[in-house]
């Protein structure tokens, strides 16, 4: 088995939350190999880069958030962004806090939990410049 049944059970929700989002990305896709488990890779351009593997809801959830920021930043309504800024302006974090906390509503069970971890997420994100480093080191001990 790739995953145990509680961590597989936490990234299907959280791909089950997130679908609709993902469906609406040319870019991006997330698939399931009996191998080896969950990875993310590039629709658009499929060998240009290597994929990912999404072994921890945290490191799923890294990959989600980082594309919402993407989204946020590179958006036509974006009148805050300074080029090659390496962290948010405050109209980015608001507007990536709304999408993501509205796409996480459906999470009833580790909600207040990836809720928390989008906080640290930010935090981490902001203080190394648009560097997170490992994602499960931002784990909160539930």
């Amino acid at each position: 088995m790739v995953y145990t049944d509680e961590v597989r059970k936490k990234l299907d929700a959280i791909l089950k939350a997130f679908g609709e989002y993902i469906d609406g990305q040319s870019y991006f896709d997330i698939v399931y190999s009996k191998k080896i488990g969950y990875v993310w890779i590039l629709a658009e351009c499929p060998g240009d880069a290597g994929a990912v593997l999404l072994d921890t809801p945290e490191k799923m959830l890294d990959q989600l958030f980082n594309e919402v920021i993407n989204d946020v930043v590179n958006a036509d309504e974006n009148k805050t962004h300074i080029p090659n800024a390496l962290t948010l302006s405050e109209w980015e974090e608001c507007e990536v806090r709304s999408r993501i906390t509205t796409l996480l509503e459906p999470l009833a069970e580790d909600k207040d939990y990836y809720l928390q971890f989008m906080d640290r997420y930010l935090k981490a994100y902001q203080k190394n410049n648009g560097y997170i480093g490992e994602p499960d080191e931002l784990c909160i001990a539930k």
